[in-house]
């Protein structure tokens, strides 16, 4: 690709080999040396002015994928994780009305929680696609099938535990006792 990077000890090292190597010959081209501004995870966690990613702890085998470029691919993204071992599932949300591209964001769902976690260290760092930066967290859980129907029942029912009225119920209601 034309580029690559060379990691230091100390900053003097990195110093005193951009000095020596700078307009060198590699392979017939002339090299272009310059002091790269990519950290690694350990020098991140002391830089001030950072933003951090927040560490939310893996309670599924779902990763949340922000920053996807839209040129990119279901296929492509499934390649990118397949590595790290057997997916579930890959879902890019579409737009509003369900046409054109992907909303720039998608989920990776693992068999195993072991490698959603291998995928998520190996790539939570600086992984780019496309010239954009991957930002990868663990997607929230999802609400099994009773947590869903309580929750549609409680709506249906009011803070005592009766019904709520509906239109035709308070209707019937107001009918039988006006006629009583």
């Amino acid at each position: 690709m034309g580029y690559g990077f060379v990691e230091f000890r100390s900053l003097e090292g990195a110093g005193e080999a951009l000095k020596v190597m700078q307009g060198t010959s590699l392979q017939g081209y002339l090299l272009e040396l310059k002091i790269s501004n990519r950290t690694t995870a350990s020098s991140q966690t002391n830089l001030p002015g950072k933003k951090k990613q927040k560490k939310k702890k893996q309670r599924t085998t779902k990763l949340l994928v922000r920053n996807i470029p839209f040129e990119a691919k279901k296929h492509e993204i499934m390649e990118l994780f397949k590595v790290f071992g057997e997916i579930k599932t890959v879902r890019l949300p579409k737009k509003m009305g369900g046409t054109g591209s992907h909303r720039g964001f998608g989920f990776v769902d693992f068999l195993t929680k072991q490698d959603a976690k291998r995928a998520f260290e190996a790539l939570c760092q600086s992984t780019h696609l496309y010239g954009r930066r991957l930002v990868l967290e663990w997607a929230d859980m999802e609400e099994d099938v009773d947590d869903i129907r309580k929750r549609t029942a409680d709506h249906f029912r009011d803070e005592h535990g009766n019904k709520k009225f509906t239109k035709s119920n308070l209707k019937q209601s107001l009918e039988m006792s006006v006629t009583d």
